[in-house]
Parts: C-alpha cells; structure tokens; sequence
C-alpha cells in the first residue's frame, strides 16, 4: 500500500460523520417495547451533517476498517467508536489544495457536503458508493457490514476478540457474549489482530445471553459460513405497525415481506434458479404474532418439522421437501424466536407463518367439529330412547 500523504474528510472530526447511537439512548425510540432483542432501527441525518441510529455497535468496537483501490490508494476509513461510528473519505491527494482547505473554511465545509451525499439511505439501512467502493450496512440488531472495492480491505484493533482462522476465508470473532465473523470470496490474512481481505468483505455478528443461545447462534454462523444461509429478515412491533429489515448474503437470494397482521406473517424468497438450496432466517420480535401455535406454509402447503438445527441448514438433504425449525429466544424480556426454513430449490416462492389459534380458517374448522360432536352425540341418545 503505498504511503502518499493525502486529505481525508472525516466523517465525525469535519462534521460528515454517523452516529450511530446505542439502544441505550431513550431520545432515539427503538421498538414497542423496553427491551427487546430483535430490534429494527432507523438511520436519520443528524443537524447538518450527522447520522443517527440504533446500529449494534458492541459488535466491532474499537475496530478501524481502511478501504484501499487495487493500486493501493486509500479510499476510506470506518472507525467504530464506543458510542458511535466515523467514517472518513478520501477528498484530494494535491497537496497545494490540501493547504488551501487549510486556509479556507468555507472551501471545507463546502467539500464535507460533497462527502456526506454519497450517503443515501434505504432504511434501516445506509449504502453508499465512493469511488470503486461500495459499502452496506444495517441498523438492526444482526451486526452487518458488507465492503466491495478493488483492492485490500484491513480490519485493525481486534486485539481484544478472540480471533480463529480455522477456514481460508473465514475469520471467527468473539468476545464475551458477542460472536461473529469475517467473510470473503478470497482468502483472509491474520496477525496480531489484523485482519486483511481482498476485493470483498463481509462481517455479520450477534450477541447470546446464555450458553444454549451461544451454541444455537454458532450454529447459524457456521452455516453461513459455509455459504448455506442464504438470506435473514428481521419483523418488528414498532409505532402501532411493523418495521422490517433483510439482508442478502448468497446467491442473490432475498427476502421480503408482504402480509403482515397479528394472525399472519407472508414473505417472498427468491434467488438464482442454479443455485443450490439455501437456508433463510426470519427474526419475529415480540408480539409480532398473536400467538405462538404456528402453521407454516410453503406455497401454501404446510410443511414439517426439521429433525433439528442441523438438518435445517441442510437444505439439500431432504430430497426437494422444505422444512422449518423454530428457536425461542430468551433473551431481551423473553416472548421473542426466529425460524429457520430450507428451501431445496430456488425460483420465487412464498413462506407464511400463521397462527393457528386466531387462524379463521382454523377456527371455523375447530367450530364445526364442534358442532359434528354434538349433532352425533344428539343422535346418539335420540337413538337410545
């Protein structure tokens, strides 16, 4: 990497910069609810030219990200902070217009704006591209960071996680209560809390707050890590409505939600036809639903139980029958779960969790055997006489 001196416009230090505040800040509301472990947030311009949310910080704190081009020029730096988050972009690299920002304030603030507008937001989530780089992230509660660019791409100040490289392009990152990892379609370098990737990054994290949910959590992550999660979305209760949050991770697979009521909760989940099957998570916050006895539905046609997490992500093992696996979550004031549901196969496709108890449909069956026991029973003493 080459060690030209060059002006960076901080996103924090000149005023360009997102905040990203913790769930801890009651002036920025989260979601119905005090504590909750799924969570959909919401990026907001803060005065002229900040950034608030909701965004997971304790995932990567203390972290530095450097984006650098193919021929080594820095791009970039996302600095993740202890309340909030900088990022600064490369402006000029001529060092009599660096003097004369220096000397001009008003030629500064002017080139802070130009840095904030490649800022646009399609909330919760905030992308942007800058030059040969683009970057996602989500404001949520699944830590999500997603970097393309050209060249190198370096996270430093990991000194304090627990790092494990056990995979070529796979980097493990914990600490405490918190796990994640680092991802690339290229192998990853590691030393002395450094991690490098080249061309493509991808960190995804999230906290447990008992043993049982480490292991069920690492067992999400190892699935996508080996590529068979395909797409995660996260459904609230927020304002009297919902708010929702997916991400992509392989394969061009998405997920997206149509219905949503109390008694039931529809999604569409497409992806590439030559794709192998794929897994998707669906996070349902606290009363999402108006009950817990779910029916599950696969273009309308229910589907069973999974052995058990494994066999879920394992979507191609059940010859072309999906499957679902449904994990409570005890975290938070409890009332929360997700569910894993395989897909063998891909074109677009409609995944529906019901609640049977306020099902009508349900209830109206459930009335007229009801009423079949009663007629027969009548029938039967009308008999006897």
């Amino acid at each position: 990497m080459k060690a030209t001196m060059r002006r960076m416009i901080p996103v924090g230090a000149l005023g360009v910069s997102v905040l990203l505040l913790t769930g801890a800040v009651a002036a920025i509301p989260l979601n119905d609810g005090d504590d909750r472990y799924f969570y959909v947030g919401e990026f907001r311009q803060y005065e002229a030219s900040g950034i608030q949310g909701t965004y997971a910080l304790s995932g990567l704190q203390g972290c530095g990200i450097s984006v650098y081009t193919a021929d080594g020029s820095h791009l970039l730096d996302i600095t993740y902070r202890a309340d909030h988050i900088d990022i600064s972009l490369q402006v000029l690299e001529n060092t009599v217009l660096n003097k004369l920002l220096e000397k001009e304030q008003w030629l500064e603030q002017y080139m802070r704006d130009i840095a904030f507008q490649h800022l646009s937001f399609e909330q919760p989530e905030i992308r942007f591209t800058y030059g040969n780089c683009t970057i996602e992230m989500h404001d949520s509660s699944i830590t999500f960071l997603k970097i393309y660019t050209t060249g190198p791409i370096v996270f430093s100040g990991l000194c304090d996680y627990t790092l494990n490289h056990s995979a070529g392009h796979v980097v493990q990152v914990t600490k405490e209560n918190f796990s994640g990892a680092i991802m690339s379609s290229q192998p990853l370098c590691v030393h002395d809390g450094t991690v490098i990737a080249q061309k493509v990054a991808m960190f995804r994290g999230s906290t447990a707050s008992s043993s049982q949910e480490r292991q069920k959590t690492e067992t999400v992550e190892r699935a996508l890590e080996a590529g068979l999660l395909g797409a995660e979305i996260t459904v609230v209760r927020a304002d009297g409505g919902y708010r929702t949050d997916a991400i992509s991770y392989f394969n061009n697979v998405t997920i997206r939600n149509g219905t949503l009521n109390p008694n039931r909760a529809e999604f569409t989940v497409s992806g590439d036809h030559y794709a192998t099957g794929k897994t998707v998570k669906i996070n349902m916050g606290k009363d999402v639903l108006s009950s817990r006895d779910l029916q599950v539905l696969f273009d309308g046609e229910p589907i069973p139980l999974a052995d058990d997490l494994e066999d879920v992500l394992n979507p191609d093992d059940d010859g072309l029958q999906p499957e679902y696996v449904m994990v409570n979550v005890t975290a938070g004031d409890g009332g929360e779960f997700f569910l894993l549901v395989s897909i063998p196969h891909f074109s677009e496709h409609t995944i529906t969790v019901e609640s049977v108890l306020r099902n009508p449909v349900f209830l109206g069956l459930a009335a007229v055997g009801a009423l079949t026991v009663v007629m027969v029973a009548s029938w039967a003493l009308f008999r006897k006489r």
